[in-house]
């Protein structure tokens, strides 16, 4: 159809297809954007986070990743801290429960990891609160898990993950260890540091 000297017909061809064009985007990216991988809500991040932690024999948590598929077609992992004294059947019961009930409260396959930690070792203990402080001291955007201590003679082992923020370039992380590390030595001259940096999987505070 000709009006005015216009094509009509082409014109609303080209609208046509453009709308068709836009919707199809739209269509292809709340299709890939689960496939590709999307940052979790925080609130969720949170309230997974406090449920597994409400727990009677869970310490602590970290690690936490959500795995979305599609609508109602989660999975989640997390670690879970647990103290190293306890009968380990006792806390797999516990860690047990929490995932069947995670299925229920939240719709999401929970897998939990068992991390066995130290809370008894007063010695242990003091070194890793030496280690929270100067973490804290030199960045307050960072965290540490997994702390173990091995003693020898004339050495401390101080072995943990160093968790950073996802924007942190390797150079920055490295700074960051030799920070850490040279903060630890000034305090006690025995500490060996090794030190394991990973980027968050949640949500930056």
């Amino acid at each position: 159809m000709v009006y005015g000297g216009l094509n009509i017909d082409g014109i609303v061809g080209v609208i046509v297809s453009v709308i068709v064009m836009w919707a199809g985007i739209r269509i292809a990216k709340d299709t890939l954007t689960p496939l590709i991988g999307e940052p979790i809500d925080p609130k969720l991040y949170q309230e997974i986070t406090d449920f597994v932690e409400a727990y009677e024999g869970i310490v602590g948590s970290h690690d936490l990743i959500v795995h979305n598929y599609g609508p109602t077609r989660s999975m989640a992992s997390i670690h879970a801290e647990v103290p190293n004294d306890v009968n380990v059947e006792v806390s797999h019961e516990i860690i047990d429960r929490i995932e069947r009930e995670a299925l229920k409260k939240f719709g999401i396959f929970l897998v939990i990891h068992m991390d066995p930690v130290e809370t008894r070792d007063s010695k242990v203990m003091e070194f890793g609160c030496m280690v929270e402080n100067v973490i804290q001291d030199t960045d307050e955007r960072v965290t540490f898990h997994d702390f173990r201590m091995i003693e020898g003679k004339d050495q401390i082992n101080l072995i943990f993950d160093l968790v950073v923020p996802r924007e942190y370039d390797r150079k920055k992380r490295e700074w960051l260890k030799e920070e850490i590390t040279k903060k630890v030595t000034e305090i006690d001259k025995r500490c060996c540091l090794v030190i394991t940096a990973e980027s968050g999987f949640g949500v930056e505070k």
